[in-house]
């Protein structure tokens, strides 16, 4: 009989974890192109990899990695890099049980948890955008369950620290966001092992050495913080960017974490206790973030939830005495379980990019290997993915480009418009230099195509400036070296 309820207690999480990978692959093969608004730079990083061993954008996540590998596995970069997506969203639940024992749980009650993260429509929601987040805190949440470990074990040796500092590499090399929870969790288990003089300095330097860790990402601080709304269900943006059911179960996380937060605190000060990893708690429910923009906010909203499951989940366990408890657990999660499969619906394959018209648009695109052309966000890379990796860039590069090499994929804008303002140029160079590749788009060298907007009418001109005919400059703390330039 103990043998049996062993078993199960084995055999259960993995069919949970089957079923997360079974549902999520399910779910991004609703459609044959690569999901969401990034999905086609994953697909294109991917494939990169399997074929030349290196990224098409030079990049330090290993997310795009994975992606490649799998890409090579089953030699189609689509499919492999939904396959991966599918396969670290099933991980993640998986490590949201092995913290939660870790941290003492109970069974039934560590299983629910799980359970409650393959129920996320939010982490769901992850496998579609933000593949390099939702790896990152997968291994966040093995990397915390590896710390506890290692503070259970008699002995201690720099052998046993192998493992949680592989982890901690890793959510570095994941995410900008991974890696802030990481660091921020080793302060907070280092401090509590210090005197409070130790304790102070240790702060000052882990505050000036997360200032040099992250002040390349400081320029993209100035938009991201805002007094109100506190909760994504608040901002109407964000309901209609997200859909409500992703805004209420952002909202219900935050919420429950300040309330274990307050929960937690109250029990320390009844038993003159204290213990730093409480204030984990703020930095994953921050209230300031502005959530009238699809920005950092939102992505630490959504890399916090699984985290919140586990911050619940133990403050519950610890405040129910139950007998029965394991047994509600279980039940519980076998409803959540099945709850799960509804997360299917959380991806709308109607909101993606229309890939399949930007293929036919690219398709008879011919220009040399070492050309560059400039096309709005999502052309861009299906142009790259489909053409050979070449480069395409949804901006205006900043960097030489040979006045030959150098093209645009403008939108919304009438040929003849064009040739009306181009009149000091010869026919032949017309004729090779502007093309009309449909009823939207129009193929020409870039160096005519700024001849033309300066000659345009500003009424005009202004109509063309927009986000489907790039006319910035990149930002320089998004820039990439691509091919030795910047």
């Amino acid at each position: 009989m103990i043998k049996s309820v062993s078993k199960i207690k084995i055999v259960l999480p993995v069919i949970i974890a089957i079923a997360v990978f079974v549902c999520r692959l399910q779910m991004l093969l609703q459609s044959s192109e690569p999901a969401g608004l990034d999905g086609y730079f994953y697909a294109l990083q991917a494939k990169s990899f399997a074929l030349n061993g290196r990224l098409e954008n030079p990049d330090y996540k290993i997310g795009y990695y994975l992606c490649g590998i799998f890409a090579f596995l089953f030699r189609n970069p689509v499919l492999g890099c939904k396959i991966y997506a599918s396969l670290i969203s099933s991980l993640l639940v998986y490590s949201i049980l092995i913290a939660l024992k870790k941290l003492k749980v109970n069974y039934g009650f560590s299983l629910m948890g799980a359970a409650l993260c393959a129920a996320s429509f939010s982490v769901s929601s992850m496998c579609i955008n933000f593949i390099n987040n939702l790896t990152g805190i997968t291994f966040f949440i093995f990397y915390v369950s590896s710390v506890f470990a290692f503070k259970e074990k008699k002995e201690k040796s720099v052998c046993n620290l192998l493992f949680p500092a592989l982890l901690f590499i890793l959510c570095f090399l994941s995410h900008l966001v991974s890696a802030a929870f990481a660091f921020v969790f080793t302060v907070l288990v280092v401090l509590g092992k210090l005197s409070l003089k130790k304790q102070v300095a240790l702060v000052v330097f882990a505050l000036i050495a997360g200032f040099l860790l992250f002040s390349r990402q400081l320029p993209r601080f100035k938009s991201v913080f805002s007094l109100g709304p506190v909760l994504p269900v608040f901002s109407p943006f964000m309901v209609k960017a997200i859909g409500y059911r992703i805004c209420l179960e952002l909202s219900l996380a935050v919420l429950s974490g300040w309330i274990c937060f307050l929960a937690t605190a109250a029990v320390f000060w009844k038993k003159r206790f204290f213990n730093c990893l409480i204030f984990m708690i703020p930095v994953l429910v921050f209230p300031f973030w502005n959530l009238n923009v699809l920005d950092m906010g939102y992505r630490m909203l959504l890399s916090a939830v699984p985290c919140i499951i586990v911050i619940m989940i133990f403050v519950l366990d610890k405040m129910i005495a139950s007998p029965r408890k394991t047994l509600a657990g279980v039940l519980l999660s076998i409803v959540l379980a099945c709850v799960g499969f509804t997360t299917k619906s959380v991806y709308d394959v109607n909101r993606d990019p229309p890939y399949a018209y930007y293929k036919k648009i690219v398709q008879n695109i011919e220009l040399p290997d070492d050309s560059l052309l400039i096309a709005h966000l999502g052309l861009n890379h299906v142009y790259t993915y489909e053409k050979n990796l070449r480069d395409a860039l949804n901006y205006v590069p900043d960097f030489p480009v040979p006045v030959e090499k150098l093209w645009r994929l403008a939108y919304g804008v009438n040929p003849i418009a064009i040739e009306n303002q181009l009149y000091d140029e010869t026919a032949e160079t017309i004729e090779e230099c502007l093309v009309k590749v449909d009823s939207s788009y129009v193929l020409i060298r870039e160096d005519l195509w700024q001849k033309f907007i300066e000659r345009e009418e500003d009424i005009y001109v202004e109509n063309y400036r927009n986000w489907y005919n790039p006319h910035t400059v990149r930002p320089a703390f998004i820039r990439k070296k691509i091919n030795g330039r910047k």
